[in-house]
């Protein structure tokens, strides 16, 4: 086929996007047939292309159409193949994404955001391997003490699983991570391996970044400790035989940023120090190929998790509602002394379009966190008041620090990932996102969850009586429940949405798709930059040059 007929494809394809005449399938096939050429042929399209797949994107009509998502999905990746084909209008295609970041929204918005989040580069993370688990040593808390030659300074306490004492090496703490009743000892084992792997990557890191020291018992990381020298919480069910780890840690490894102590409670440019650091150590440490998968918990449903098949786990990607928000936020993995809880911590593997989910759920998390600091000046007030009325706390929120908070993570993480200051202005509308975080998360509309009879039959009758009592439910009110009688609504909120509905924060999921979107896309065009630079020296080299490297001037 001759070039003459290929641009008189094109032309007719674009004919089909502009004419109102033509219906919603003839226009879909139209886009498919450019993403065609733009593939095979890339030298026949030009920035006419580029507007009227821009203009696709854009119509309302479009949007009305209950398969409008597959349609954004393929004029997005359409230009996106610009991106990867095309020499000439890769900046233009990329250009007129960026822009339709901040002009869309629904399910436009998420179709440009996956597709630039797709934008082709590969991340070859480490390998950890763990421990062999044929023989595990016993222990003592006191034979541990004096097998490392410490002396504890003060009484050994636990913090949630963990015993916890000070000990006589600097501010530092002795910490013993135990492991849960339904977890296996392989399941402790790759926390240590990976503290001794970013204790040799530390020169990686160019900000405070404490990463404690793991210790091993008779040689081996995961022993088993015969005795807890301390009262273990009520609510803790530890493994019968002690499995556990252990490390040395900064004395502000269990100090957190969002605390609801008054008196731990950080101002706020600490506050937002520490959040701008862990952002950028999470971005840096997700571009070497080191993802963490659990900054907090986060839950579409945690009271139906066991009977369905995502275990009600989060997929940010589809809106819906987020369970328990300002909960999932109380101890985040990431604190003063850095990024936390290396149990979380992955090898990646991998191509970009895995990494932008990631990397969603990563800004998801910093964003909550930044709600709850605000919360948390005034955690008692929460819920309903007494005349049944969702409690106000748009007061303890301030605005214009809100702002600064959300451009600034984004700012850190995009440093940390992509290597370099982000250039230009993030599509990113900041005082619409700011405030529809202060009246989503500062009034407590949605409270209810619903105890389904399904979920109920799955529990045991003891199972189900601890879950009404975890909730607040007195052994009266417990008492006046049957075990798969009704579904029971329970208040256990703050959620952002009502059960089993949308969320209520869209603007949120959206900022989240943008700021993982032009990460990937920053980080695309650094590794494209390289290639060249990489071509440049391989081809100075073959023409008898002699390639230098950098020195610096005297």
């Amino acid at each position: 086929m001759t070039l003459h007929d290929l641009e008189k494809q094109r032309a007719l394809s674009e004919v089909a996007l502009k004419d109102n005449s033509y219906d919603f399938t003839a226009k879909y096939m139209a886009v498919s047939h450019l993403h065609s050429l733009v593939q095979t042929n890339p030298e026949v399209i030009n920035t006419g292309t580029i507007f009227a797949l821009e203009k696709i994107i854009e119509d309302p009509r479009i949007s009305r159409q209950t398969q409008a998502y597959f349609m954004y999905r393929e004029t997005a990746n359409t230009l996106c193949s610009m991106i990867t084909h095309s020499k000439n209008l890769s900046d233009q295609a990329l250009f007129a994404l960026k822009n339709l970041l901040g002009k869309t929204s629904g399910h436009a918005h998420r179709a440009v955001a996956e597709a630039l989040g797709a934008l082709p580069f590969s991340i070859n993370g480490p390998d950890i391997h763990n421990d062999s688990m044929e023989h595990i040593p016993d222990t003592t808390f006191q034979e541990t003490l004096k097998q490392l030659d410490l002396t504890p300074c003060g009484s050994p306490a636990f913090i949630g699983r963990s015993l916890v004492t000070a000990v006589d090496r600097g501010d530092r703490l002795l910490v013993i991570k135990l492991a849960r009743a339904n977890e296996s000892p392989a399941s402790l084992c790759g926390e240590p391996h990976w503290m001794e792997h970013l204790k040799e990557q530390s020169l990686c890191f160019d900000v405070r970044f404490n990463v404690p020291e793991a210790i091993k018992i008779k040689g081996s990381h995961v022993f088993n400790l015969k005795d807890t020298p301390a009262a273990i919480p009520h609510d803790t069910d530890l493994h019968p035989k002690g499995h556990a780890i252990g490390f040395i840690a900064d004395k502000d490894y269990f100090t957190y940023p969002n605390d609801t102590e008054k008196e731990r409670q950080l101002t706020h440019d600490k506050f937002g120090e520490v959040m701008f650091r862990n952002a950028y150590l999470l971005g840096r440490l997700t571009s070497l190929g080191i993802v963490h998968s659990a900054l907090i918990p986060l839950f579409h449903n945690r009271v139906q998790r066991e009977r369905r098949r995502d275990h009600g786990f989060y997929e940010w990607p589809r809106a819906g509602r987020l369970d328990g928000w300002l909960d999932s936020c109380s101890y985040p993995n990431l604190g003063l002394t850095g990024i936390r809880d290396f149990e979380h911590l992955t090898g990646f593997k991998g191509v970009s379009r895995r990494l932008y989910i990631h990397m969603g759920a990563h800004f998801l998390s910093l964003l909550l966190v930044t709600g709850s600091y605000f919360r948390n000046k005034d955690r008692h007030r929460i819920g309903f008041d007494t005349l049944g009325r969702p409690i106000d706390a748009r007061d303890l929120f301030d605005k214009p620090f809100l702002k600064k908070l959300i451009h600034n993570i984004f700012i850190s993480y995009y440093h940390g990932f992509v290597g370099k200051v982000f250039d230009g202005k993030a599509p990113l509308d900041l005082e619409v996102l700011s405030s529809r975080m202060i009246e989503e998360m500062g009034v407590d509309r949605h409270m209810e969850e619903v105890l389904r009879i399904t979920d109920q039959n799955e529990m045991t009758t003891e199972a189900f009586r601890k879950f009404l009592e975890n909730k607040g439910y007195s052994r009266d009110e417990i008492q006046k429940h049957k075990k798969g009688i009704e579904d029971i609504t329970i208040h256990s909120g703050p959620h952002l949405g009502g059960f089993n509905e949308r969320i209520s924060l869209p603007e949120l999921i959206e900022s989240v798709g943008t700021m993982s979107a032009l990460c990937i896309a920053g980080r695309y065009l650094e590794a494209v930059r390289e290639s060249r630079r990489a071509g440049l020296r391989s081809a100075a080299n073959s023409d008898g040059c002699v390639v230098k490297p950098n020195t610096p001037s005297t």
